[in-house]
């Protein structure tokens, strides 16, 4: 075994002991898969407004000219469960929930970035941050497939994992690259496009309507468009009707009890839109440590009508 490959080992080892899978694509593929994400955007049949705020800003694929030293693209995928809240409000107790890929994103990247670093630091390698479409590359790479809610599917996970990609100036002798994969059953299966409360997903398209998508919504802060039923609304942040009906997901949909509860006082601070840096510190910290930083400012109007619905 040479070094390349003794090192790309040494990662994909400790990344498993710790629960996680991964693969390793050549960068050279950034023309392609740039030109396969500009496709798909189009083909999406959604506005411009919708694609320059909530998509295309996001991604950068000048990365290669940015640091001309990457070679390859490392692509990680971590168990991420969806986990129960506790919420105290006018002397009731409300368990909400928080989907995958949301709520474990300081513990796993900074778990990632402590195993990546740690190998490649060691053997003279960078590694370098990159802001790309995860799905796409995760299902090229061979790590995931593509299930018909848009959703990205890894073996022993299914839906319930965080993506996290990098990239190294580490040689890549194990290009994973492939074409994209679908799920097979989603050929056959309409369980989520039953049970997306808004319409997202239809029989007449593989992709989803991603303006339709109620977490584009709950993500935003902007109010809700009429034609939501306030009864759609699920999670603190996001939507997991989707994921929850999915029979891939049969084995790995059970919620995890946190240990985190809000009191009343906690509870009433967030309802009445106080601003983060207002809030006590122990309360900071508990949003902090849900991943709840970045949406902090959508969990009033949330939260609200997550009451609202358990109280009819």
């Amino acid at each position: 075994m040479g070094k390349n490959a003794e090192i790309y080992y040494q990662l994909k080892t400790q990344l498993k002991e710790y629960g996680a899978e991964s693969r390793m694509v050549s960068a050279s593929h950034i023309p392609e898969l740039q030109s396969e994400y500009n496709s798909l955007l189009t083909s999406l049949q959604i506005d411009r407004q919708f694609v320059e705020k909530s998509i295309r800003n996001y991604i950068d694929f000048s990365i290669t000219k940015k640091y001309p030293a990457i070679q390859s693209f490392i692509i990680i995928a971590t168990p991420s469960p969806e986990i129960e809240v506790r919420f105290n409000h006018n002397r009731k107790t409300y368990l909400f929930k928080i989907p995958p890929q949301y709520s474990d994103r300081i513990k796993v990247t900074g778990n990632v970035k402590n195993i990546t670093s740690q190998i490649f630091d060691g053997n003279g390698y960078r590694t370098f941050p990159v802001v790309l479409p995860k799905k796409l590359l995760a299902v090229h790479s061979g790590l995931a497939k593509y299930g018909k809610n848009n959703i990205s599917y890894v073996s022993g996970m299914g839906s319930y994992h965080r993506l996290t990609v990098f990239a190294t100036d580490l040689p890549c002798d194990h290009d994973s690259w492939q074409d994209l994969q679908i799920l097979e059953r989603c050929s056959k299966c309409i369980a989520c496009q039953h049970n997306c409360p808004t319409g997202a997903i239809s029989a007449d398209r593989f992709l989803i309507k991603a303006e339709r998508c109620l977490t584009y919504f709950n993500e935003q802060l902007e109010p809700f468009p009429d034609w939501i039923d306030p009864k759609s609304h699920n999670s603190i942040i996001g939507c997991m009707r989707c994921q929850n009906i999915c029979p891939e997901n049969i084995r790995y949909k059970a919620a995890r009890k946190n240990n985190e509860s809000f009191t009343e006082s906690e509870t009433n601070l967030i309802l009445m839109g106080i601003h983060f840096e207002e809030l006590p510190e122990k309360l900071q910290l508990k949003i902090k440590n849900l991943s709840l930083r970045h949406y902090y400012e959508q969990l009033s109007r949330n939260i609200k009508i997550l009451i609202d619905n358990n109280l009819k």
